[in-house]
């Protein structure tokens, strides 16, 4: 037979787990309510640099409070899936700087609204799915 060794004596405190699932519940609620409203702000985007550039500053906001509420699950998600999370922000901010580049240097390129349409069509894509990781995250953290 194992034996599980304690390392803090005594039995887990019930009001403590509580809170710390009350914390991350809270945590999560306004994460998808922050979600709710770029999904509504993504939703009309269409090919204005500006207005791309105004909400893909939102959206890598929103991704960086994101990764701070599941930094203590991060091991947990598989190595693979972990590299694609955070590649998927380092490339959306690169293109926002690119696009912010082009409208500095060009302003009249016709390359702009091309870029700005295809980075508005990925942010939709980003935030639907974190729509869907939130929603998961918040049964996950529901109390049982």
């Amino acid at each position: 037979m194992i034996r599980m060794m304690t390392v803090i004596p005594g039995s887990p405190d019930p009001a403590y787990s509580r809170r710390m699932t009350t914390g991350l519940h809270a945590e999560i609620d306004q994460l998808m309510e922050w979600q709710r409203m770029l999904e509504v702000r993504t939703s009309g985007l269409g090919a204005s640099a500006a207005d791309v550039l105004k909400v893909g500053a939102a959206v890598l906001g929103f991704a960086e409070r994101e990764e701070a509420v599941f930094f203590p699950l991060l091991p947990l998600l598989d190595p693979a899936a972990r590299a694609e999370l955070g590649g998927e922000h380092e490339h959306l901010a690169e293109d926002l700087d690119l696009l912010a580049s082009l409208v500095e240097a060009t302003p009249d390129s016709p390359d702009i609204a091309i870029l700005a349409e295809a980075i508005a069509r990925r942010m939709r894509g980003h935030i639907a799915r974190d729509g869907r990781l939130l929603a998961q995250a918040a049964r996950m953290a529901a109390p049982r």
